[in-house]
C-alpha cells in the first residue's frame, strides 16, 4: 500500500502528540471533508486545528500544494469538486438579514477557482430575485451541459402575508456561472409549494416536489416540455416518501419509502411518463436502506443500508464487485464511501472503527491502492477503545442492537465496570462503529459505553422505527433501563456506578432518565438537551404555523398517532418533573442553537434549583447545536469527563 507524505499533515501531528488525553480525544477531525477531483489526480479537504481552519487541495502524484483557502472564518459544511479546477465549499455563518430581527446562521455556497486562488458566493441573498430572507442557499441540483453553471433551488420574490400569517415566495430554480460572471437568472419559475427540483442532463427540468402545508398534499409533477403531469400524490401530515433521484437514463425517479411486506425501508422507480411505480427495488430483509450515492446531476449510483457497519449495492455491476472488495479489506469497520468519480474509476473511502480513527484511501481501478492520510494524526491506533456490538431482549420483548465501548485497559478484567449510558439524538437516527468522541473520551478514562438503538431509532425495520411514536419518556426511555439492567446481569457494569450523556435528543433522554428513572444514574449530563416538550411544541407551532408539517411531525413524535393527548407532553417533561430528580445534573447548552432553543436548559436549571437539586449549567458562547468549534466542544468534553468523574 502507497502512503502519500503531505508535509502539512506532518506538521499538524507534531502540534498534538503529547497533548492531554482529553484533549486529543475531544478535538475536531484534524482532515475532514475530503474530495477528488473528476480526474483523479487532486484531492482536497478541511484542515483543522484550534488555530486555523484551511480548505486545501493536493496533487496526488507527485504530492504537492496546489491551493489553500482560510475559511476560519466561516463554518465549512462540504468541500466538493465540480469539475477539475473549481471547487464547491458550501459554507454558513451566523449573520443579520435586513428586516429580520436576530442573528441567523445563513448557509451559502461558493465556488473556489484553484487556479485563479479566488473564490465567488453564489446565489446571495437579496440579489437577482432571490428572497432576502432566506437562510439556506447552499443546494445544487444539476450542472449544465457546457459545466459552466450550476441549478440552485432558492425561493424567488417577496413573502404575502394571510390572516397575520407570512406566506413564503415560490421556489424557483436559478442557474448561476460558476465563474462568477453575470447574474444569477431564474432557470425555471416557482410555482405553489415546490420544495425540489430534479433536472436533466440537457439541463431542462424533469419534475419538481411539491408539499402544501394547507391541505398535507405530497405531489410529484413531471415535464415533457408540456403542461406539467401530476405523477404522484398522496395525503400525508408530513412527507413520509422520501424522492431521491433520478435513474441514470433520466426515465424515472427513485423514492424511497416503507415496504410494508418485509418493513424495511426500500427504494422504488417511478416513471416519470406515467408514474408506474416499480419495486421494491434492492430491498433487504436484514437491512434498511438509509442513504444514496448520486453523481452531480443526482443520478443514483447505488444505495447504503443500516447496520452497524454500512454495507452497500451499487448499480453498475463492475463499480459494485470492486465496492465489495474494499469492504471485504476491513471486517467489522465501517468503510464510508466519500466519493466516486464521474467516470467511476477512482472510490474515496473513510474507514472507521476499532483499529482506524478515520484513515482515507483512494481506489483507483487497476491501480494499487493509496493511503492518503489520518483524520485524527493524534490517536494512535493502539489507542483507540475497541468497539463491539450486542443484541439484548427488552421488557416487552422488542430486540435492542446495542453498540458498547470498552476501556483498553479493561479488556483482560471486563467485570464490574464504571458506565455511562449514551443515548444518540434524532431520535430517527442511529449509531454506528466508528470514531465517536465522546464514547472514546470516556472510555479513556475508564468508563465502559453503552450505546442502545433504543425503539424510534431507525434502520432497524420500520416496526422498531414507529414503536418509538409516542414513547418518549416512556418505552424508549425503558429501553435505556433495560440496558443497564442487561449489562448488570452479565457481570460488566456496577449498578452503583452508572452516569447518562446524552446531546439533543440524547440530552432529552438523559434528563428523562434523571426525572423518571431517578434510582438508575448518577449522574446526568444533557447537552443541548430538551427539557419541556410542551414548550418545544408550542414554539415549533409559532415558527412553523400550527398546521405545518414540522409540527404535526413533532406531536406524532411525541404525542403519538390517532388522537393526540396534549397532556403526554407535560407528562414526559423532565422540567416538570424536576423534584423527581436524584441525582446531579450538568445542563450545557450552545448560545445558537438553532435546533433545540437555548431556553430549554434555562428553565430546565431554573426549575431544578427551585426544587432544591443540585445542577449546574454551563453556556458555550457562539457555538451552534452541532458543537462545531473546536473550542467549545473541547470544553464541553472537559465538563462531562469532569462531572462524570466527580459522580461515578
Amino acid at each position: 500500500m502507497r502512503r502519500i507524505s503531505i508535509l502539512g499533515l506532518l506538521l499538524v501531528t507534531q502540534t498534538v502528540l503529547g497533548s492531554p488525553e482529553i484533549e486529543r480525544y475531544g478535538l475536531l477531525p484534524k482532515i475532514q471533508q475530503m474530495t477528488i477531483s473528476p480526474n483523479g489526480e487532486q484531492v482536497a479537504f478541511r484542515m483543522v486545528t484550534l488555530e486555523q481552519d484551511i480548505v486545501t487541495v493536493y496533487a496526488v502524484n507527485p504530492v504537492k500544494t496546489l491551493a489553500s483557502i482560510n475559511v476560519s472564518s466561516v463554518k465549512p459544511r462540504s468541500v466538493n469538486f465540480i469539475d477539475d479546477m473549481n471547487l464547491l465549499m458550501t459554507v454558513s455563518k451566523d449573520t443579520t438579514i435586513p428586516g429580520f430581527r436576530g442573528e441567523f446562521e445563513l448557509s451559502t455556497a461558493m465556488v473556489y477557482n484553484v487556479e485563479e486562488n479566488k473564490y465567488k458566493q453564489l446565489l446571495i441573498p437579496g440579489k437577482d430575485g432571490v428572497y432576502a430572507g432566506q437562510p439556506d442557499l447552499d443546494r445544487i441540483v444539476g450542472i449544465s451541459p457546457d459545466g459552466k453553471s450550476v441549478y440552485m433551488p432558492a425561493f424567488s420574490g417577496e413573502p404575502t402575508f394571510t390572516m397575520g400569517r407570512q406566506i413564503m415566495p415560490p421556489m424557483s430554480l436559478f442557474r448561476m456561472n460558476i465563474d462568477g460572471t453575470g447574474r444569477a437568472r431564474i432557470h425555471s419559475p416557482g410555482k405553489g409549494q415546490v420544495r425540489d427540483y430534479f433536472v436533466a442532463s440537457d439541463g431542462e427540468v424533469l419534475a419538481r416536489e411539491v408539499f402544501d402545508d394547507a391541505d398535507n398534499m405530497h405531489s410529484v409533477f413531471a415535464f415533457d416540455g408540456k403542461k406539467p403531469l401530476e405523477i404522484f400524490s398522496e395525503n400525508t401530515p408530513y412527507r413520509i416518501k422520501n424522492f431521491i433521484g433520478v435513474s441514470l437514463d433520466e426515465k424515472d425517479l427513485y423514492m424511497l419509502d416503507d415496504n410494508n411486506d418485509s418493513n424495511r425501508w426500500a427504494i422504488y422507480k417511478i416513471a416519470l411518463a406515467d408514474g408506474k411505480i416499480e419495486g421494491p427495488l434492492y430491498d433487504r430483509p436484514d437491512a434498511d436502506i438509509v442513504g444514496h450515492i448520486t453523481d452531480k446531476q443526482r443520478k443514483v449510483l447505488g444505495v447504503r443500508y443500516s447496520g452497524f457497519n454500512p454495507s452497500y449495492t451499487f448499480f453498475d455491476t463492475d463499480l459494485d464487485q470492486r465496492v465489495q472488495a474494499i469492504l471485504a479489506k476491513y471486517p467489522k469497520h465501517s468503510v464510508w464511501i466519500e466519493e466516486i468519480s464521474p467516470n467511476r474509476q477512482h472510490v474515496l473511502v473513510r474507514v472507521e472503527g476499532s483499529q482506524y480513527a478515520g484513515e482515507y484511501y483512494l481506489y483507483s481501478k487497476g491501480k494499487e491502492v493509496v493511503f492518503i492520510t489520518n483524520s485524527r494524526p493524534e490517536i494512535p491506533v493502539e489507542e483507540i477503545h475497541p468497539i463491539t456490538s450486542i443484541t439484548f431482549s427488552a421488557r416487552d420483548g422488542l430486540k435492542i442492537p446495542t453498540l458498547f465501548t470498552i476501556p483498553l485497559n479493561r479488556i483482560d478484567t471486563f467485570n464490574n465496570l464504571p458506565a455511562v449510558v449514551l443515548p444518540h439524538g434524532g431520535p430517527e437516527s442511529f449509531d454506528s462503529i466508528g470514531f465517536n468522541y465522546l464514547a472514546q473520551a470516556l472510555a479513556q478514562q475508564g468508563y465502559l459505553v453503552i450505546q442502545p438503538q433504543f425503539r424510534g431509532s431507525i434502520g432497524f425495520g420500520s416496526k422498531h422505527q414507529a414503536a418509538g411514536y409516542g414513547e418518549w419518556g416512556n418505552k424508549a426511555l425503558l429501553d435505556l433501563t433495560d440496558a443497564v439492567d442487561f449489562f448488570a446481569k452479565q457481570g460488566v457494569l456496577d449498578r452503583e456506578r452508572v452516569c447518562i450523556v446524552g446531546a439533543s435528543y440524547g440530552g432529552y433522554s438523559a434528563l428523562a432518565g434523571g426525572a423518571f428513572a431517578p434510582d438508575i444514574y448518577k449522574c446526568v449530563v444533557s447537552i443541548n438537551g430538551i427539557g419541556n416538550l410542551d414548550d418545544m411544541l408550542s414554539r415549533t407551532g409559532d415558527e412553523s404555523g400550527s398546521s405545518s408539517s414540522s409540527l404535526e411531525y413533532w406531536e406524532a413524535q411525541i404525542l403519538g398517532f390517532g388522537d393526540k393527548d396534549k397532556n403526554v407532553a407535560k407528562q414526559r417533561s423532565p422540567e416538570l418533573a424536576a423534584s423527581a430528580f436524584k441525582a446531579p445534573v450538568l445542563l450545557i447548552h450552545s448560545e445558537k442553537d438553532e435546533n433545540v432553543h437555548p431556553r430549554q436548559s434555562v428553565t430546565m436549571y431554573n426549575a431544578l434549583k427551585k426544587a432544591g437539586k443540585d445542577v449546574e449549567k454551563i453556556e458555550l458562547e457562539g457555538e451552534d447545536h452541532y458543537l462545531s468549534h473546536g473550542e467549545t466542544r473541547l470544553k464541553a468534553l472537559k465538563a462531562t469527563i469532569e462531572f462524570v468523574k466527580k459522580h461515578i
